[in-house]
């Protein structure tokens, strides 16, 4: 079976599964949602996976229509019955992804048979919860199933190497197993709506939320199956990662509705208290526009570089936008999970090597700033090879040749940039123009990492 090499997934795939668990980890701290938020998280994933999922194998049922038949039963009139069959049938293996999350079952081949049985219902000629006894060809693929005489074994060594890898990141547990699965082709029909059943159970047994792979990325979908028939696991476990994350803030954006219901029902009458959360909401957006500015200058950096460049490229990636309540949680303590704002990778064109990785992220250094001052200063990082995580600048060899430390907003809304003019000295500029920081930030870097001058 595969072995699991994190030597082969990017920094920044690596730092996007960090964040998610960092995440989860600190959600489920907070305890479980109330009743009615937990019914409807699970009635709008309901919905989206079965949407989704049944789309991907050509289901023509809209995102209203596909409502309508899980809520009054019916079928469409003007669609295949079909389509109906399958939402249903795929709704009784939902329901039955449920109740094996809540339960202290592992994955074994009688869950996914049943599984199996609940989406192609009670059509004979394709075997419910049966393997398959004929060879198959999976269109648009290269590769080719195994025979039907290996598929047992196949799947025996597939729960096998789910339990073997237990205690690994779930998402890239999850992304794996279900690309074997599909691999396998257990099913003579079936396989993959069964296959992101198994995907989404998986990920809920460890807590994380499902994954609902959108019908629009069917050709970056099928991609990333085929580039993991040939062992690159990176796409389909950054899609997985990706989706869910996207379903993560499903999460927080209830428990925030809750927490915001519940507060209003506590408060109700206070309007000042109302007065200066609003207040707050619209200093963070001020706040959050000028950092905006700052993203901005480096992004169009990285894009002119790119049209000059011939010996080198660069990429700029963007982490997920920071919410008011991590923003606040920043302005008390300095530091929260997952605030990673964006990071930049200087390439070797001729083989794409990585020569180094640089990260902002929103950390108060209690050494260097004031922990009373409620500012959120965007430190620079460096990505080191050894420890295989991004650490502050300083830590690193060429480090004092690199004055750039920081950017900051000030009480009056102005941007501050803070850097090292010696080793011991810690200066700021504010209201210094954006291009020239930025200019000599990348000026610096290509001198002292590439000798250019």
């Amino acid at each position: 079976m595969i072995q699991i090499d994190k030597e082969l997934i990017s920094p920044d795939l690596l730092q996007k599964l960090k964040n998610i668990d960092t995440d989860v980890l600190e959600f489920r701290r907070g305890g479980p949602l109330d009743k009615v938020a937990l019914e409807k998280l699970r009635e709008h994933f309901r919905t989206h996976h079965i949407f989704h999922s049944a789309g991907i194998e050509g289901n023509r049922l809209t995102m209203q229509e596909t409502a309508l038949v899980l809520k009054e039963g019916i079928d469409i009139s003007d669609k295949p019955i079909q389509d109906s069959i399958e939402v249903k049938n795929l709704a009784l293996a939902f329901d039955f992804l449920y109740e094996l999350s809540e339960e202290d079952v592992e994955l074994s081949e009688n869950y996914i048979r049943q599984i199996h049985k609940l989406i192609v219902g009670d059509e004979m000629s394709l075997r419910p919860g049966e393997y398959r006894n004929i060879g198959v060809i999976i269109t648009g693929s290269e590769h080719k199933p195994p025979e039907p005489f290996e598929v047992p074994i196949r799947m025996m060594e597939l729960i096998e190497w789910v339990k073997e890898n237990k205690d690994t990141n779930p998402i890239i547990v999850s992304a794996i197993a279900h690309h074997e699965f599909v691999k396998i082709h257990p099913f003579t029909d079936g396989n993959g709506r069964t296959a992101r059943i198994i995907l989404n159970l998986l990920l809920l047994k460890k807590g994380y939320p499902i994954c609902n792979i959108k019908r629009t990325e069917r050709p970056a979908y099928y991609q990333a199956l085929s580039a993991a028939d040939n062992g690159n696991y990176e796409p389909i476990i950054d899609i997985v990662a990706s989706n869910c994350n996207e379903l993560f803030a499903e999460y927080i954006r209830v428990r925030d509705e809750s927490l915001r219901f519940a507060d209003w029902a506590k408060k109700i009458g206070q309007k000042d208290s109302q007065s200066r959360l609003v207040k707050a909401k619209g200093e963070f957006e001020i706040w959050y526009n000028r950092i905006n500015q700052i993203k901005l200058e480096f992004k169009q950096s990285v894009s002119v570089l790119n049209d000059n460049l011939e010996s080198y490229n660069l990429t700029y990636y963007e982490y997920p936008a920071i919410t008011f309540e991590k923003y606040q949680q920043l302005k008390e303590k300095g530091t929260a999970a997952g605030t990673n704002v964006f990071s930049i990778r200087f390439h070797n064109s001729d083989d794409d090597r990585i020569i180094a990785t640089f990260m902002f992220r929103f950390y108060r250094h209690p050494g260097l700033y004031d922990q009373t001052s409620n500012v959120i200063p965007m430190t620079l990082n460096y990505y080191d090879p050894e420890k295989k995580d991004f650490v502050f600048i300083n830590g690193f060899s060429w480090s004092g040749k690199i004055k750039l430390r920081a950017f900051y907003i000030n009480a009056n809304n102005e941007i501050v940039v803070r850097y090292q003019q010696t080793p011991s000295y810690e200066g700021e500029l504010i209201n210094a123009r954006l291009s020239d920081v930025v200019r000599e930030f990348f000026n610096e870097a290509f001198e002292h990492m590439l000798g250019l001058k």
